[in-house]
């Protein structure tokens, strides 16, 4: 018997795109899923679209306006599932990605499956395939939190939530939360307190089966990022979460990081749409003339 395997959609404003990825999900040869779909407090027909669904599947729920980290929360207390994953309302996903990650966490060895993401800048009208090479393995000298460390600076497959499969246990044991009253890294917080304690394998599966639509009307991504201080408290927080007296291996990790991030950051606000003196009130000027050159070099 197949175990079950909860699926959590935090929704808020994104009724015809929620509409379209339930259906298709119910559709999915996977029959071993009961979808969980969190209406945060929409202010428009979202919920009636929602409850238009008849399927013994699905189950709806409605919550006063919190923000996408109560809405998974409050999805994670009604699962019922061995397994989690997490998709967002406005994003889709390929016809095998929940199989895949279901045939990849089977193995008692692996405490995380991640796939690769097809990556669609809307407003730039750009679509690139990421997260598709193995990284490297852990070495045997190699600390767990320095080899964690050195996959969030291999790419950012490990950043997000939602191109993974999780164990439900593992979340219920140690009551994992998405941090709430931030929107910047919450998704990642997540997955790093959940690699503390689950201390399997991280498997990478080669395909781009989630589909990410970068730039949708409802995303806070795009002016989160330009704010260094939000990359900076996501800094303070993996200082904390190394914990007391980290590993010479583990803070050479950390500093590589930060300056991977400067360059994020850079890059981020290069790429929106903040006329030039906007634009200056987040980086200096010498790092967004090379911020702007660099990013038609990685698009």
């Amino acid at each position: 018997m197949q175990s079950l395997i909860s699926i959590i959609i935090p929704i808020y404003n994104t009724g015809a795109s929620a509409k379209k990825l339930i259906q298709k999900l119910l559709k999915d040869r996977q029959q071993n899923l009961e979808i969980i779909a969190v209406d945060d407090g929409s202010t428009d027909d979202t919920l009636r679209q929602l409850q238009a669904i008849k399927h013994p599947r699905l189950k709806i729920y409605h919550q006063a306006n919190k923000g996408a980290a109560a809405a998974r929360n409050f999805g994670i207390s009604k699962a019922q599932g061995e397994y989690f994953i997490f998709i967002d309302s406005d994003d889709n996903i390929a016809p095998d990605f929940v199989p895949a990650l279901y045939e990849a966490i089977q193995k008692p060895s692996v405490a995380l499956a991640v796939t690769g993401i097809r990556y669609r800048r809307l407003q730039q009208k750009t679509t690139s395939d990421v997260y598709l090479a193995q990284p490297p393995q852990k070495t045997t000298n190699q600390t767990r939190k320095a080899y964690i460390l050195s996959l969030l600076n291999f790419d950012g497959r490990l950043y997000s939530s939602v191109n993974k499969i999780f164990r439900a246990d593992i979340i219920r044991q140690y009551q994992l939360k998405f941090e709430e009253g931030i929107d910047f890294a919450e998704d990642t917080r997540f997955v790093l307190n959940y690699l503390k304690y689950a201390s399997g394998d991280i498997i990478s599966i080669p395909k781009s089966l989630y589909i990410y639509n970068y730039g949708t009307t409802t995303s806070t991504v795009a002016g989160s990022s330009l704010l260094w201080s939000n990359w900076q408290s996501s800094y303070d927080f993996l200082k904390k979460w190394l914990g007391p007296n980290p590993k010479k291996s583990e803070l050479d990790q950390l500093k590589k990081l930060k300056l991977r991030w400067k360059i994020s950051h850079a890059l981020a606000v290069a790429r929106s749409n903040q006329p030039l003196p906007k634009k200056l009130k987040y980086i200096d000027p010498v790092s967004l003339i090379l911020a702007e050159l660099a990013k038609h070099f990685r698009p």
